[in-house]
C-alpha cells in the first residue's frame, strides 16, 4: 500500500485531475478549487520529504531573474490597478501555484519518469473528451452549435485539448492501438469546438516539429498526416456561416470582433504602458474604454484574446519583458539540443510553441489548467540540462 501511496503517484493523480479546477469553493474565506488544494498538498509533501536534503538548482539559475521579473510585474500591476483581491488571487492560482507544483513535478519525476507527465496530461484530456462526447450526443451545444460541455466557452475547451492532440501525435508510435482510439476521440471533441485558432496552432506546431527534427520519412509522413487532418477540418467548414464570415471579413466575424478587442487593448496599454492595469481588470477597463470606439461586437470580454497583450496589461512592461526573456532562453536551449531528440524536450517545446501560436488569437496561459500545462512543459524541457549538470559535477 505504501508503494502505491507515494508522492510520485500523487503528482500523476494531480495532473490527471487538472480539470477539477472547475470545482470551486472557499476555504477560510479564500476562493480555491479541488486541483489547487491537491497541488498545494503536493508542494507541502515535497518540502517535508526533502527536509535536510539539498535541492539542485544550478540548472535553473539562468531562468530565475526572468521569472522574478514576471511575478514582480504582476504584483506591481495589481497594486497599481488597485485590484487586490482578484489580482492577487490570479497571481496565486495562475502563476505561483502552477510554477511551484510544476517544479515539484519535475524534481520528483526524474529521468525517464519525466515523460510520463505528458501521459498524465493526455489521460486528463482523454477523460474530458469522453465527457464532452456525452454532451455532443445529448445535443447539449452552444447556440451556434459548438461543443463547450463543462467549460465556460468552446475556446476554453479547445485550448485544453490542443496540448493533448500534440502529445498523442508525437507519442503515437509508442502504442498505436491506444493512441489511434484515444486520439480520435480527442480530435473529435476538438473539431466540434470549431476553434480555428486551435486548429491553426496544431498545424503550425506540426510543421515546426518536422523542421526541427531529423527529416526522416517517418517524421515527414507523421507531420503531413496531422496537417492533412487539420486541413480536412477546414474543408468541412467551407460551407458554414462562420467560415463565410471569416473569408468575407463580415462585420460580425470572430476576426473582426477580435480586431476591435485588440484596438481597445492597445488604447488601454497606450494609457498604462509601464505598470498595466492589474490581473483580472481587463473586463472593467474594456467597458470603460467603449466611449473611444464604435459599439462593441462583444461586451463580455474578460481577456484581450491575445497572450502578449494580456501579459502587458496584467503584468506591465516588466512582466512582459520577463516572459519574453524566458521564452528566448527556452528557445536557445531547444535549438542547442535539437539533435538530442529526447521525447520530453520535443513534446514540451511543441506544447509551448502551440500555446504561443494559439495565443496570437486567444488568451492562452491565463487559465488554471493551461498555466499548469505551460510550466510542466517548461520544466520538462529544461530538466535534462539540470540532470546533465549533476552528472558532470559527480
Amino acid at each position: 500500500m505504501k508503494k502505491l501511496f507515494n508522492l510520485e503517484n500523487f503528482i500523476y493523480i494531480s495532473i490527471v485531475s487538472i480539470p477539477l479546477y472547475l470545482v470551486k469553493f472557499s476555504f477560510l474565506s479564500l476562493p480555491t478549487n479541488v486541483f489547487e488544494i491537491m497541488a498545494i498538498i503536493g508542494i507541502i509533501w515535497f518540502v517535508i520529504a526533502r527536509q535536510g536534503s539539498e535541492i539542485e538548482l544550478s540548472g535553473y539559475k539562468k531562468y530565475f531573474i526572468p521569472i522574478v521579473m514576471l511575478v514582480a510585474g504582476l504584483v506591481a500591476s495589481a497594486l497599481a490597478g488597485e485590484v487586490y483581491a482578484i489580482g492577487f488571487g490570479i497571481i496565486k492560482s495562475w502563476f505561483i501555484i502552477p510554477l511551484l507544483f510544476s517544479f515539484v513535478g519535475a524534481e520528483v519525476l526524474r529521468t525517464n519518469k519525466n515523460k510520463n507527465i505528458f501521459t498524465a496530461i493526455y489521460a486528463s484530456a482523454f477523460l474530458v473528451s469522453v465527457i464532452v462526447g456525452v454532451y455532443f450526443f445529448l445535443e447539449k451545444l452552444t447556440y451556434d452549435g459548438r461543443l463547450q460541455a463543462i467549460y465556460n466557452s468552446p475556446n476554453f475547451l479547445a485550448m485544453f485539448l490542443v496540448p493533448a492532440a500534440i502529445i498523442g501525435v508525437l507519442k503515437f508510435a509508442e502504442n498505436r492501438r491506444y493512441y489511434i482510439f484515444s486520439l480520435a476521440i480527442i480530435l473529435f471533441s476538438l473539431y466540434f469546438t470549431f476553434s480555428y485558432a486551435a486548429w491553426l496552432s496544431i498545424l503550425m506546431t506540426m510543421m515546426a516539429v518536422f523542421f526541427l527534427r531529423n527529416k526522416t520519412r517517418k517524421n515527414y509522413n507523421k507531420s503531413w498526416l496531422i496537417a492533412l487532418i487539420v486541413l480536412s477540418f477546414i474543408f468541412l467548414q467551407s460551407g458554414t456561416s462562420k467560415m463565410r464570415d471569416l473569408v468575407q471579413m463580415s462585420e460580425r466575424s470572430s476576426l473582426n470582433s477580435r480586431m476591435m478587442i485588440w484596438k481597445a487593448a492597445g488604447k488601454i496599454i497606450a494609457d498604462n504602458p509601464v505598470l498595466g492595469i492589474g490581473a483580472g481588470n481587463f473586463q472593467n477597463k474594456y467597458l470603460e474604454y467603449q466611449k473611444y470606439f464604435p459599439p462593441y461586437l462583444e461586451w463580455a470580454v474578460p481577456e484581450p484574446h491575445n497572450l502578449f497583450l494580456a501579459l502587458w496589461l496584467q503584468a506591465g512592461l516588466l512582466g512582459l519583458i520577463g516572459f519574453v526573456w524566458l521564452l528566448i532562453l527556452l528557445g536557445k536551449e531547444v535549438w542547442r539540443r535539437k539533435k538530442e531528440g529526447s521525447v520530453e524536450m520535443i513534446i514540451g517545446s511543441s506544447i509551448i510553441f502551440s500555446m504561443l501560436v494559439h495565443g496570437l488569437f486567444d488568451t492562452t496561459y491565463f487559465k488554471n489548467d493551461l498555466a499548469v500545462i505551460f510550466w510542466l512543459s517548461f520544466f520538462s524541457v529544461i530538466k535534462k540540462r539540470s540532470k546533465n549538470g549533476l552528472e558532470k559535477r559527480s
